[in-house]
């Protein structure tokens, strides 16, 4: 069994051969409306040295919120001799790693970001997810893209505008940005976020990008309510986060680095509990 959860920038894979021991591994992204002839290549060449032809996978992955999407998901895994059982979005993946088969509230900080309420079975409300162009507010692309806004308006200390020349190999940043790739480049600044959180202006950024994420993904789920969390920005900016959520009457009930080890425990006792 292979249980995938792929975010904007990257995919992350848990499997076994029937035997107690899992495997876990990271890949390429694999949103549908990017999976190009590289995408397709490396994840024939993992299929090819991990043995896995013939395995049924679970994939749950960004942009796999519409029927067209899914088929080409399960069109692309179909054509390496995998047997699709589940393509579903990454946001269903992170409401039943946390809640299973419980209702409750969660929320996706990734490169993206998003918001949902869960009843136990199915997605019954979901809130921002407009992609990184439109919206995606609190996640790493949009954290990303406001510190280069505050490099180009000269809003940085030297230090940090080092470090973002540096990130850059000193070569031009809009030009490189506007190339393939340049989204996940954009999220990558992120570790610069990280590095100087405790910054004046570092902490402005995070706030209100936090703050939009409420207002934006939030604002129609129950205050009082505990969300839970998966991605990386969730990890990572934990207590930030948890500032703003807040002063806008939400907490945080649980933040996981990335949802596919407890999706795949979640599906390996749903499948003993049938037999």
């Amino acid at each position: 069994m292979i249980v995938v959860e792929s975010g904007g920038s990257k995919s992350s894979w848990v499997f076994s051969n029937g035997q107690a021991e899992r495997n876990h591994l990271e890949s390429v992204g694999l949103h549908p409306r990017e999976l190009s002839a590289i995408k397709k290549e490396a994840i024939s060449q993992l299929i090819h040295e991990h043995d896995l032809a013939g395995q049924s996978i679970y994939f749950y992955g960004a942009g796999c919120e519409s029927d067209e999407a899914k088929k080409v998901i399960s069109d692309f895994f179909s054509s390496l001799s995998l047997h699709v059982k589940v393509v579903q979005t990454d946001l269903y993946a992170a409401c039943i790693a946390h809640l299973g088969d419980r209702p409750g509230f969660v929320g996706i900080l990734g490169t993206g970001a998003v918001a949902a309420q869960f009843d136990g079975q199915r997605v019954v409300r979901y809130t921002s997810g407009l992609g990184y162009m439109l919206g995606d507010e609190g996640g790493g692309y949009d954290i990303g893209k406001t510190l280069l806004q505050y490099y180009f308006y000269d809003q940085l200390p030297a230090e940090i505008r080092t470090e973002i020349e540096t990130y850059f190999d000193h070569q031009p940043i809009l030009h490189t940005i506007h190339a393939p790739g340049g989204r996940k480049l954009v999220a990558g600044l992120t570790k610069i976020v990280h590095s100087y959180r405790w910054k004046p202006c570092i902490q402005e950024i995070l706030e209100n990008s936090f703050s939009n994420y409420c207002k934006k993904a939030l604002q129609h789920l129950p205050i009082n309510s505990p969300v839970y969390f998966v991605g990386s920005i969730a990890f990572y900016f934990r207590k930030e986060i948890q500032e703003v959520l807040q002063q806008y009457d939400y907490q945080i009930g649980g933040v996981s680095k990335e949802a596919v080890n407890d999706v795949f425990e979640f599906i390996s006792n749903k499948n003993r509990q049938r037999t």
